[in-house]
């Protein structure tokens, strides 16, 4: 039977076992990148103790915190940045961070800290301040940019901006744009 259908494949040939364990480990690796960008069966792998300590939400489920007001002052040689957040939970937050990061006029990053929000545990619909200064490297300030996260490199908490627009001043006789 010599006229039998024969389609030849890249496994035609017996190679031993080892198709089938890259293709077995590469089945495995899809499995865990679905399940990691999912979050499927967070909670019952080994390290689910770090995913406890999750970021608080809002009551009605928007985010947690609000930015009412910052405010910098840079020199040649230093940014000094204070603001306040408002913690819109029903519960307390304790050992929030402001993480800010400041980068040079080219937008490279000049320094990331770490500012402690005071009062340390924000009670449930309380203001909270911080404040920091950051030394500046030789090519000044740039640009910042704010985030709030629980203490020990817990998770980001996410935040409205809820600062007042400020006002534009258009000087007599122009349009305003």
């Amino acid at each position: 039977m010599a006229d039998e259908f024969n389609l030849e494949t890249r496994f035609s040939k017996s190679r031993g076992l080892t198709p089938y364990i890259a293709g077995i480990l590469g089945a495995v690796v899809l499995v865990l990148a679905f399940m990691y960008l999912t979050g499927i069966g967070r909670d019952a792998l080994p390290y689910s103790a770090y995913f406890q300590r999750r970021a608080p939400t809002a009551a009605d489920g928007s985010e947690a915190l609000s930015l009412q007001t910052l405010t910098f002052k840079a020199d040649e040689k230093s940014i000094s940045i204070e603001g306040s957040v408002g913690n819109r939970t029903d519960s307390e937050i304790s050992g929030l961070q402001a993480v800010i990061a400041v980068s040079d006029k080219y937008s490279l990053p000049v320094q990331t800290v770490n500012a402690p929000v005071e009062p340390a545990d924000l009670p449930s619909k309380g203001i909270g301040a911080f404040r920091t200064v950051v030394p500046l490297g030789e090519h000044g300030f740039g640009t910042l940019a704010i985030d709030f996260r629980l203490p020990d490199d817990g998770p980001f908490v996410p935040h409205k901006d809820e600062r007042p627009l400020e006002p534009v001043v258009v000087p007599p006789g122009e349009k305003k744009p």
